[in-house]
């Protein structure tokens, strides 16, 4: 059976977050638009999770909130030999929603024309997509666009909906959907190249709790709990005890919490904390061990999972430092936790790329003591293995 850390997959959230036209129309239940790549970027992101959890090599052609010129981001996919390439979008044939609910709808499979192998990558991500009961599927389509036609391996962009339907546009922020796309398309991709696919995710969203539910005490109570969580997403946190993405209130970064957890309590099967911060408002988290622990709570305390061996795709070298750059604990140079530096000219092996917070440049995700570690991406000339 083939390994999957012999594959390399390159990951593509169509378009930038400021890309002109690019949004839903007007939601008034929202009081806003919505961009087409919030969509894009997140799935992109819950994709690369479950691909580097079943074990293979990812890259981000795009790894900045910026339009990355199309050409870099096939050019960037050949250059590293990558196996694959999945291009994520939201579709949309006018500006505004039909007035009399005549919305388009419906998902579809993008590859180039005559392209055999590519039908035979879509067929298989179709296979899982069109399971989906929440839209229909529209086909495999044949199109002349540049990511399929100019990548010379399996190449699909997927269009995963109508930003101008009123009811699949909401679904360009639903959580849930975000996770169910990106575990369909790992699915598809896991069968295509023959290697098993291995399930297991951030906390799902879940219906909101019944009145009846009661608090749980233990003996967390009073003790702060911070997320263990790494995944690019972050952990979310909620203002009502429930996993349902309309009260997300917030996410956790790796290491960051809340002071104080003042109940622990049972929300339709799981365990939830409620805590407060540091000004006394109350908020809502998992109490997975998976994904948080509670420190000073003695031997219970839960301890997060072993993390596999991260695998390579290639290395940077420093460039564009007076002297060093700072090693980063986390994609956002604002918010971070400095873990060394590494000299000007010096190589450090590279797993990916993420886009991260407060740089236009994105990050590299590099390998510092064994562990994830990130370096603004400005400061890194790329070298595939």
């Amino acid at each position: 059976m083939a390994k999957a850390s012999d594959f390399l997959i390159a990951l593509d959230d169509g378009h930038g977050m400021e890309t002109p036209g690019k949004r839903t129309p007007y939601i008034e239940s929202l009081g806003r638009q919505i961009r087409e790549n919030e969509f894009n970027a997140a799935v992109t992101n819950y994709l690369k999770i479950e691909l580097e959890r079943c074990g293979f090599r990812t890259v981000l052609t795009a790894p900045t909130d910026v339009d990355t010129p199309l050409k870099e981001r096939t050019d960037l996919a050949n250059s590293l030999n990558a196996d694959a390439l999945v291009s994520n979008h939201f579709n949309a044939l006018k500006d505004r929603f039909d007035p009399g609910g005549n919305d388009p709808e419906g998902h579809s499979i993008h590859i180039y024309p005559g392209d055999a192998v590519g039908r035979q990558f879509a067929e298989k991500v179709a296979k899982y997509m069109r399971q989906n009961p929440r839209q229909k599927f529209r086909g495999i389509i044949e199109q002349n666009l540049h990511i399929t036609r100019e990548f010379k391996n399996a190449a699909i962009l997927i269009e995963n909906g109508f930003m101008d339907n009123r009811r699949e546009s909401l679904l360009m922020i639903d959580q849930t959907f975000q996770q169910e796309r990106a575990r369909e398309e790992a699915q598809g991709i896991c069968e295509y190249f023959g290697v098993p696919y291995v399930g297991g995710s951030a906390p799902a969203p879940a219906p909101a709790p019944s009145p009846t539910q009661k608090p749980v005490t233990g003996s967390e109570i009073g003790k702060r709990v911070e997320s263990i969580y790494q995944g690019a997403d972050q952990l979310n946190f909620y203002s009502k005890p429930t996993f349902n993405q309309a009260f997300v209130a917030g996410k956790l970064a790796f290491g960051y919490g809340f002071p104080k957890i003042t109940a622990k309590i049972t929300v339709e099967g799981a365990q939830m904390y409620e805590v407060q911060n540091s000004k006394g408002n109350t908020y809502y988290v998992t109490a997975s061990p998976q994904f948080v622990k509670v420190v000073g709570a003695g031997t219970s305390t839960p301890q997060p999972p072993s993390s596999p061996a991260i695998k390579a795709i290639g290395e940077i070298t420093i460039i564009g430092v007076a002297n060093a750059a700072i090693i980063q604990d986390r994609p956002d140079r604002l918010a971070s936790n400095n873990l060394g530096t590494i000299n000007k000219g010096q190589t450090i092996r590279v797993a990916g790329s993420v886009k991260g917070k407060n740089s236009p440049s994105g990050y590299w995700e590099v390998i510092y003591n064994g562990k994830r570690a990130y370096i603004t991406g400005e400061l890194g000339q790329f070298r595939s293995y």
